[in-house]
């Protein structure tokens, strides 16, 4: 899954193709006769920096529909008055003759993991409600009955969401762990604004469960597999300890574990004659989706012990949408530390490359929001009287190519 994202700096104005032409081109209805898939606006994301003087909008498309979103720009005169944008990942050198030849604009190439840092610390420090993790639902007798039966790989019940305001400029929230989470997995310990390290990393991540999820079912995306693993059910896949001691085994007792722990990923399927047999296509891609999930938790919470931290963030397109994965990471990180670690997650993964590839380009400092009161989400540019929008001479456009990758 290739996604490109086109982000932009609002300061308000009355050229349709100056900064007061973003609010109604970010706002308007696709161009006639194109699929909607050429450029998605998620509203929600939409907030306004203070300390910049604008708002940014978030518009991903598919890197399939790269010329649909060029002549989205082109109709809406947005690249009238940009000579110039910071871009990072593959698309950054795969489009950047295109966008020059097409549109006048020049590519300016910044180092993805460097982009990525970069903006999410600028959303941590200037964003609040960014940051949340999972904690177990309140345990009510009906949903004790329910853990009995269901299958531990789940964890359904950790589905409570709860907010971690992390804006903190002292220094004292460094090391953290960045998990992300694309085709592959790259995790780095950050030590400090836009100071970072990769450490680690896994070839076993939102590629492999796509791959394999289109070797195994006939769903036709990413979305689609998601949407199907939602209504699978693992404990038909997946070998548990039960099924190796039995649910009320006193081995169990000396083992330390209940009878639902995943004791192999598909290891149910060996001894039956005919492994397909009862099996359906969103139970595999359930027990696949907890097997990558895992897998990449597990290397996560090994590299945090080795690098004495108990915060590990993780983003990336993989959990884009993807609440199994996310409340299933909140439960292992717990389990595995035995709650001295935490799983956090952000709302604008999957942006951070495009953020700090614009901030980059705009050569704004790291310690910048050091002075800066934080901000809030907005609902959007339109929500917002012309006469209170924010003026400012900063303006930039952003495109990143970010091919589901770390």
């Amino acid at each position: 899954l290739a996604l490109d994202e086109t982000l932009r700096r609002d300061g308000g104005g009355a050229d349709p193709g100056g900064p007061g032409g973003v609010a109604r081109a970010v706002s308007a209805p696709p161009l006639t006769g194109s699929p909607p898939a050429a450029g998605l606006r998620d509203r929600s994301l939409s907030f306004r920096s203070r300390a910049l003087g604008g708002q940014f909008h978030f518009i991903q498309f598919e890197t399939a529909r790269m010329q649909e979103a060029m002549l989205l720009i082109r109709a809406a005169g947005l690249h009238r008055t940009v000579s110039s944008m910071g871009a990072t990942g593959g698309g950054a050198h795969k489009y950047a003759a295109q966008w020059a030849d097409e549109l006048g604009i020049v590519t300016e190439r910044h180092a993805e993991m460097d982009c990525m840092v970069a903006g999410m610390q600028f959303v941590l420090d200037s964003v609040v409600g960014e940051c949340y993790t999972f904690k177990p639902r309140a345990n009510t007798a009906e949903e004790e009955a329910a853990r009995s039966t269901s299958p531990a790989v789940d964890e359904w019940w950790w589905s409570r969401r709860v907010p971690r305001d992390t804006i903190c400029q002292d220094g004292t929230v460094y090391p953290y762990l960045l998990v992300s989470i694309g085709t592959g997995v790259s995790i780095l310990r950050v030590d400090g604004p836009r100071r970072h390290e990769r450490i680690s990393g896994s070839t076993i991540g939102g590629g492999t469960y796509w791959g394999l999820c289109r070797l195994l079912t006939d769903v036709e995306s990413f979305d689609g597999a998601l949407a199907l693993a939602e209504r699978g059910d693992p404990g038909k896949v997946d070998m548990l300890v039960g099924d190796i001691y039995g649910k009320n085994s006193k081995a169990l007792d000396k083992l330390g574990l209940p009878s639902t722990v995943v004791a192999a990923s598909f290891g149910k399927l060996v001894a039956k004659k005919n492994p397909a047999a009862g099996i359906k296509e969103e139970d595999l891609a359930r027990a696949l989706l907890g097997m990558v999930t895992n897998n990449i938790g597990q290397v996560a919470y090994l590299n945090a012990c080795i690098c004495e931290t108990s915060r590990i963030y993780f983003v990336g397109n993989f959990l884009r949408h993807n609440k199994i994965s996310q409340q299933r990471l909140a439960f292992a990180i717990n389990y595995w530390s035995k709650s001295r670690m935490e799983a956090l997650f952000l709302e604008h993964e999957g942006h951070f490359g495009a953020l700090g590839a614009f901030l980059l380009n705009q050569d704004i400092p790291a310690n910048f929001m050091q002075d800066s009161a934080p901000d809030e989400m907005a609902a959007g540019p339109t929500d917002t009287p012309e006469k209170e929008r924010p003026t400012s001479i900063t303006r930039g456009v952003l495109r990143r190519a970010s091919f589901f990758a770390a």
